[in-house]
């Protein structure tokens, strides 16, 4: 009877000490994704100072061809990024298929928006309504991943996407990319230090 009760109580410490290493391994895992939040931070910054030079300082009339050209290239080096990284991970995880889904979701919206944007001639939409999305999905990913710093960057792309409404578009530039720098660029060099604790 002793065996059965020391035996009971040593699969219940067993059992822990896994869900803690699989807790840890994703922890470390999730660190490893900074790359995507550092990468579209500055890579979207870029785009709005490129943007709000050639509006300002160029008075350049086609200053939209920006988003045109560095957003799909943006995709391209991500997807090439992604396809490298997924050959040397062998295992798929619940936090990876929510976060695939999740901004892979936001993508087709992000799609949608533009396309009916750009055919309804309401550009000043675009910039506010991204920056919901992105509180949206940043939220969602602190949440899923237990970050706060995701989450509150969630909050505050929310918080600036209610600015961006009562501004003209050279000040919804400059609100994205503070909201990006809050939101993106700051949580994604923590993540950079978490992977390599």
């Amino acid at each position: 009877m002793e065996k059965q009760q020391d035996s009971k109580e040593f699969n219940h410490e067993a059992g822990f000490k896994i869900i803690y290493e699989m807790i840890e391994s994703a922890k470390s895992k999730i660190g490893k994704n900074y790359f995507y939040y550092l990468f579209w931070g500055y890579w979207v910054v870029a785009a709005c100072l490129l943007e709000y030079f050639l509006i300002k300082v160029a008075n350049y009339p086609y200053h939209y061809l920006v988003w045109t050209i560095m957003m799909p290239l943006g995709c391209f080096i991500t997807l090439v990024f992604y396809t490298r990284m997924k050959r040397t991970v062998n295992s798929k995880t619940f936090i990876g298929t929510t976060m695939g889904f999740l901004w892979g979701g936001w993508f087709i919206s992000f799609i949608i928006l533009l396309v009916f944007a750009n055919l309804k001639h309401d550009y000043t939409l675009i910039l506010p309504m991204t920056m919901a999305m992105y509180g949206l999905a940043i939220f969602v990913s602190g949440g899923v991943v237990q970050f706060r710093p995701l989450l509150l960057g969630g909050i505050v792309a929310w918080l600036g996407s209610i600015g961006a409404f009562f501004v003209p578009y050279l000040g919804q530039l400059v609100i994205l990319t503070c909201v990006v720098i809050i939101s993106y660029i700051i949580p994604g060099h923590l993540l950079k230090q978490l992977s390599k604790a």
